[in-house]
């Protein structure tokens, strides 16, 4: 059957020999193993998972920080990791690396055990053809990349690290009267640091020539046909006079099969990835493969709140997948959505967010999603701070809620008023803020007594309000003197030596029964409260 190159599978293709050390190697054997692999990556195993990754670069980096060949690797190689399953299309895993600036993606199985490396030589090599349908020219790559930057013979090992490492660059050209003449790359300093080259040795004995070049107006397409032809990672561009006026790489042109869409997506945006990391807001990216929304792009204030792990995951992690269905439907018909709330251990989160629609075969679309951990807000919105638990306008709109809903299922519940008895004398005898421990105690006590789906909440100084949904006038007078009776034997500790008891009287009013709207219920209740006061407090009128 007939696929689209992007339709490949990640794990038709995906390599897996000599790219993988365990967690107590040495840098001499993480030097031996990359040279064999030809991969300029290994990934550094601990029982069959992916704990860590050291690349050419790293390689340079350690060299340059003279590590020791028999130095272990572990503390090098953690780093933020970027995996995605082998059944992924390497065209997602392309947008999954240019997302996130690396050129090695780590594969693994559907249990998060590893299963080999792709690169984006790899990638590029399947999706050759692309490039074919195509007119660019390499004067268009080449026009948004920085200046040359190059050494000449004379440059010893440990000035081209520093190279390196400075412009963040994984090769250089090695110029002669402004042309090429040979070329060091990050492979070539895994090939010296084998060989125990000597750091002050100059390049002219150990450069790599001759030099793939092309010119200005070759087409994208032939050039990266050779490259794969010769297996090499980059060429060295010349100008009109044969003079080196470049270099680009592998991921130069990767970035090109979906320029056109990185840069319609950034003006839609109208911000790039680097202002959006410093945003205070999370930010999510998604690619919607139609059967699923994948994160493959988040900031770095999403990371710090939910891991790197979340990446190359279903949206579904995040959000809960009833909830995120109800979303998802919604979004792809208005292309927009606006203060959702989910909740995720125990946090409460509200996002805002947009979809992007993409004419491919392989991508229905973008979507991306700002969150906002509205937690504090919520909590200072709807609970006391004192006794930490509802205050008086929540617990407001919880009786509301509940009226409305045992009307329309002619069901029935009860409300309590409850006062702390001779709570002043508390006070007066030992000060405010022993009075305030005893609320808080007081309200832990009650909560501690209550039904599953009771609510608790305080309505101000030491009344509280009690809503019992399904709570019968015939039953509520028993549950709530249970309550009475669990308060009167309750002894607060206040840590100091000093133990006290209190009571309380409780009115109860109940749906219908007593009254048929919130306001009345209130009434009621406080009637109740008012009696059971009257009639000797520390007991239950209803």
């Amino acid at each position: 059957m007939y696929r689209e190159k992007g339709q490949i599978h990640l794990e038709e293709i995906v390599e897996n020999e000599n790219v993988c050390l365990s967690v107590g190697s040495t840098f001499r054997q993480l030097l031996r193993e990359m040279y064999n692999n030809t991969k300029g990556v290994v990934v550094i195993l601990q029982d069959d998972m992916p704990v860590g990754i050291l690349t050419e670069r790293d390689v340079v980096q350690m060299m340059y920080n003279q590590v020791g060949k028999d130095e272990g690797i572990y503390f090098h190689a953690r780093k933020k990791l970027v995996l995605t399953n082998g059944k992924r299309c390497i065209s997602y895993a392309l947008s999954l690396m240019l997302e996130n600036n690396i050129r090695h993606l780590i594969i693994i199985r559907d249990d998060g055990s590893f299963l080999g490396v792709i690169t984006q030589e790899d990638l590029l090599e399947h999706m050759e053809e692309i490039f074919s349908q195509t007119a660019l020219k390499i004067k268009h790559v080449m026009s948004c990349l920085p200046d040359l930057v190059a050494v000449d013979k004379k440059t010893t090992i440990r000035e081209v690290l520093y190279v390196f490492l400075t412009h963040k660059i994984s090769s250089v050209p090695v110029l002669e009267n402004g042309q090429a003449i040979g070329i060091i790359t990050e492979k070539d300093i895994l090939k010296f640091a084998n060989e125990e080259v000597s750091l002050v040795e100059t390049v002219s004995d150990y450069m790599s020539f001759p030099v793939f070049k092309t010119d200005m107006g070759a087409s994208v397409f032939n050039v990266v046909h050779e490259m794969n032809e010769r297996n090499v990672r980059r060429v060295v561009v010349n100008d009109e006079t044969g003079n080196a006026a470049g270099i680009l790489t592998s991921r130069d042109f990767a970035r090109n099969l979906e320029g056109d869409y990185n840069y319609f997506l950034k003006l839609k945006l109208k911000n790039t990835k680097e202002i959006l990391n410093l945003l205070p807001e999370m930010l999510v990216e998604l690619v919607d493969l139609g059967e699923d929304q994948l994160i493959i792009w988040a900031n770095e204030k999403s990371l710090s709140n939910f891991g790197i792990g979340f990446l190359d995951k279903s949206i579904t992690i995040l959000i809960p997948e009833d909830r995120w269905k109800e979303i998802y439907s919604f979004l792809c018909d208005n292309e927009k959505v606006a203060e959702v709330r989910f909740e995720r251990d125990g946090r409460i989160y509200e996002f805002s967010g947009y979809y992007l629609p993409i004419e491919r075969s392989d991508e229905k679309g973008r979507i991306q999603l700002i969150v906002r951990d509205i937690t504090e807000e919520v909590i200072l919105a709807t609970v006391d701070p004192l006794t930490n638990i509802f205050n008086r306008r929540h617990i407001n709109e919880i009786l509301v809620m509940e009226t409305e809903r045992c009307r329309r299922f002619s069901n029935k519940f009860s409300v309590a008023m409850i006062d702390i008895d001779d709570f002043k004398k508390v006070n007066d005898q030992h000060g405010h803020v022993i009075g305030d421990l005893v609320l808080k105690a007081f309200a832990k006590g009650i909560n501690k007594s209550l039904r599953q789906y009771d609510v608790l909440g305080r309505y101000g100084g030491e009344e509280f309000l009690l809503v019992l949904p399904e709570l019968s006038i015939d039953k509520s007078f028993e549950v709530v003197d249970r309550i009475r009776s669990y308060i009167e034997q309750l002894e607060i500790d206040l840590k100091n030596g000093l133990i006290i008891k209190v009571t309380a009287s409780f009115g109860v009013a109940s749906f219908p029964e007593h009254a048929d709207t919130p306001q009345d219920l209130l009434i009621k209740a406080d009637e109740k409260l008012y009696e059971a006061k009257r009639r000797g407090k520390n007991r239950v009128f209803v």
